[in-house]
Order: structure tokens, then sequence, then C-alpha cells
């Protein structure tokens, strides 16, 4: 990632292009990149019992696939690392026919091209690999409760769970009506979750939940919250899960048309512009880095009109199906 001014474009490029040189540095310099990718795990995993927490839950939510990995690593797997290892997997994977450029700013297609010649950049299009994103197969539905009592945390439940959907829904439409339906679930509006868990029956002080696409066929559901005074985990467990069951019989009409509403502000001003490229380019780099094709503005612009409140029903219906649920408890019981 490299930013700068539009007529230094070229000498950008040229520093890019550098990622697919193969790595020759001193073996010196390459034990001191080691030794800070094992503080930096130190940093991002360390005692961080969120962090601890989420990687366990992830190993058992997504469990034979290629996500439910440790993205840094261990600290046993980072010590075996070795050099030649290291250069290897820099050979296999950074290659120019999997690379995509996004270029975003005020450059023209022209100038890029032209931008590109002159740096010497490699042609992406050569033998170019379509590169797909890994498969992703639910494993057999199962709950599992994981217990962190560490003694200073503010206590805590995060709740998560994956369903597969009874038929793929594209990446960018299911992302839409699951951001939609997460907001529905975020208000105190009949149907939502904060009335019975927060300003009803004083379960949760606060919580926080989203609902997300996998991939075009399985969705997951993240709830996070911290218990009221003399709550226990068990009782805020039980409650968020009735609220979640009651929501899945159906959004009153009334509740989906205002948070509808309010959903305009999930996509740009399309008569501004400058709001739309920022978007776009935002969503241009989102897509590839998911490894799925952006889709243009004109498509783009056609996908709100393709949500229904059938669509946001269905999938809180399946939310409430059977899946992977993992349920994280962190600090003490505030109630046994």
């Amino acid at each position: 990632w490299l930013s700068g001014p539009p007529e230094d474009l070229i000498d950008m490029l040229r520093q890019l292009k550098a990622v697919f040189d193969p790595i020759a540095v001193p073996h010196e310099f390459a034990e001191q990149e080691w030794g800070i990718l094992q503080r930096e795990y130190d940093l991002r995993v360390g005692d961080n019992v969120d962090a601890k927490a989420a990687l366990e839950m992830e190993g058992f939510l997504y469990e034979c696939n290629q996500i439910a990995g440790h993205p840094i690593g261990t600290p046993e797997t980072i010590r075996a690392l070795t050099y030649g290892e290291a250069k290897a997997f820099h050979a296999e994977t950074h290659r120019p026919e999997r690379a995509r450029l996004v270029v975003v700013g005020d450059v023209t297609e022209r100038q890029l091209a032209k931008a590109m010649a002159e740096a010497g950049f490699p042609d992406l299009d050569a033998n170019r690999e379509d590169i797909a994103p890994p498969p992703f197969t639910l494993a057999v539905p199962e709950a599992r409760i994981f217990r962190y009592p560490a003694p200073n945390a503010a206590p805590r439940m995060t709740w998560r769970k994956v369903v597969t959907l009874p038929e793929p829904v594209d990446f960018d439409l299911l992302e839409a009506q699951a951001a939609l339906a997460g907001n529905i679930l975020d208000t105190n509006l009949p149907g939502g979750l904060a009335g019975p868990l927060r300003f009803d029956a004083f379960i949760t002080k606060s919580f926080g939940i989203s609902i997300a696409p996998i991939d075009e066929s399985h969705i997951e559901l993240i709830f996070s919250a911290e218990p009221d005074k003399g709550i226990g985990f068990a009782q805020m467990q039980s409650a968020f899960e009735g609220a979640l069951a009651a929501a899945a019989q159906g959004v009153p009409a009334a509740t989906y048309d205002r948070v509808r509403e309010r959903f305009k502000g999930f996509w740009p001003d399309w008569s501004d512009d400058e709001e739309t490229a920022r978007w776009m380019a935002d969503y241009a780099l989102s897509r590839v880095s998911v490894l799925r094709e952006p889709k243009t503005e004109r498509q783009m612009r056609k996908i709100d009109t393709q949500i229904h409140a059938k669509d946001i029903n269905a999938i809180l219906s399946d939310l409430a199906g059977p899946g992977r649920t993992a349920i994280a408890f962190i600090g003490t019981d505030p109630n046994p």
C-alpha cells in the first residue's frame, strides 16, 4: 500500500513492483524480523483475553476450513519458521499473475497504463490466474461454551453463530441484507433486541450485534454484551436467545419500514460524484481483499431495490435454525 500525489505514480509503481522480487536480505536481518513477529504475537494475542477467545471460537466455528487457523500463527509455529521456508512461501504467493492492482485517485486509465509502462510494472493480465475464495463448509451443528475467568476483566458474553443458507445469494446483496437485519435487531423497536434486553428487563448494560456473510451460502451473527447489575451469565444467555427466537418469528412491518428508511446511510449519496467515488473505491478494495470481483457503480445502485422484508425475515429465521454456536463468558460470573 503506497500513497502520494499523482505525479509520484511512476515512482510508487516502481517501489510496489519490488514486492515480486525474490527475498534477498542478510540472514541477520531476517532473524530480526522473526523476533518482531514474535513480539507482534505477544502484542496482538499474548494476555489479550478477547483475542484468545476470538481465536478459540473461530477455530470451533470454522472447523476444517482455512479461516479456522491462527492468522499470525502460534508461538510454536513462529519459532519453527525458517528463512528458507519464508523465501519459498514468498516465491509461491507473490507473483504478478496472482496480483490485483487497485489505484485510487485522480488518475485516468490512460495515465495509469503509461505510468505502468514507464515503471516497468509487470503485465498483470499475462497468464492471469483466476483466484477464487477458499471454499467454506460448515461442520456439524453443535454448541460450545468457552470460559475465561480473568479476575480483572469486566464480565461479558460473546455469542456467535454460523448457519448455512438454503440457497446461495449474491455476496453484495447478502451483505446488504445481513447488515439491515443486524440494524433491525440493534433497535428498541418491536422485533429488536434493545427492548427485551435493556430497556424493559435490564438484562444488559450495553450490547453490540452484527450479521455478515462468510461467503454466498453462510452468514454469521456476532453478539457481545455486558450484564446489568445482578444478572448472571446464564440469565443473560437465556434472555438473548429468547429475544432472538422471538425476532425470528418475523419483523413487524412498521419496524422494517422505519429501519429501512434509515438504511439509506448504508449507501453513498449517488448524486454526489465525490462521495460516490470514495465509496466505490473503498468498496472495490474490500472486494479485492476477499478475492471477489467488484461490481460496477451501475450494478451496485440496483442492489438496494432488490432488498425486501421477506429476505430479512428469512435471514432471521435461518439464524434461529441449526448451526454452529460458540459462546464465550469472560470474567467472573456476577450471579453464578
